[in-house]
């Protein structure tokens, strides 16, 4: 596994548990307000396996959630061996995903690998060239949707909101996307300098129009949050 990142504790990427998360490196997709920049160009620093299994299973008592981000997880080819070992050791596995791997998502939901899974939606899928800048993904995006809606596993799906990504019209055919889902979260995208693509012309949406898209989204999915 390419690690490139490491906290020992959060308190926000898993509900209602306190986690470790990892993140690793590389990421098929461009989104231009990506704050994890060199996690995506893979300039972090690697992280060794064996001194981050220490460190995990060291403090296991205290954190037995283990969240794996990145950048794009399903690019790494050791990723299912990676998520058996740390599931049977006893952790908890939250993976975050962009859903671009629905065949890597298939078969760790077969193997009983998963507790949560956190799959971004960028947009409409008639409109994701927008976001990720390149073509190709809607059929492999759909499947991954599709197996988490049919499966029994606890998910979430995410969007980031941003003007000039996020129109009128993708709002209509994000509603279709993710209606009887478990769970929708609504992030407010945070532009700065930090971001993949710090120079464009984005704007955030406000926290009152934010608001109000929660509550056009609240009769879609048993649960809705929103991320200001």
């Amino acid at each position: 596994m390419q690690i490139l990142g490491f906290h020992k504790l959060s308190l926000v990427d898993y509900p209602k548990k306190l986690s470790s998360v990892i993140f690793t490196g590389g990421c098929n997709f461009n989104c231009p307000y990506c704050h994890n920049k060199n996690i995506v160009n893979q300039t972090g620093d690697h992280i060794d396996e064996e001194e981050l299994e220490k460190i995990l299973l060291r403090r296991k008592k205290y954190v037995s959630t283990l969240c794996i981000s990145g950048g794009e997880p399903t690019l790494q080819n050791d990723l299912v061996d990676f998520i058996e070992k740390y599931k049977k050791i006893g952790f908890d596995i939250k993976l975050d995903t962009n859903g671009s791997n629905p065949e890597v998502l298939k078969e760790l939901l077969k193997k009983n690998c998963l507790d949560y899974v956190a799959m971004d939606i960028k947009t409409d899928i008639h409109d994701y060239k927008a976001v990720i800048g390149k073509y190709g993904f809607e059929e492999k995006i759909m499947r991954s949707i599709n197996l988490l809606k049919e499966s029994t596993i606890d998910y979430e799906f995410r969007t980031t909101f941003v003007k000039e990504l996020i129109t009128e019209e993708s709002i209509k055919g994000l509603k279709i996307m993710v209606e009887n889902s478990k769970r929708f979260v609504l992030q407010r995208g945070k532009l700065n300098d930090d971001v993949l693509e710090p120079n464009t012309n984005m704007r955030s949406f406000t926290a009152e129009e934010m608001e109000q898209l929660r509550d056009e989204f609240t009769p879609l999915a048993e649960e809705i949050r929103l991320n200001l």
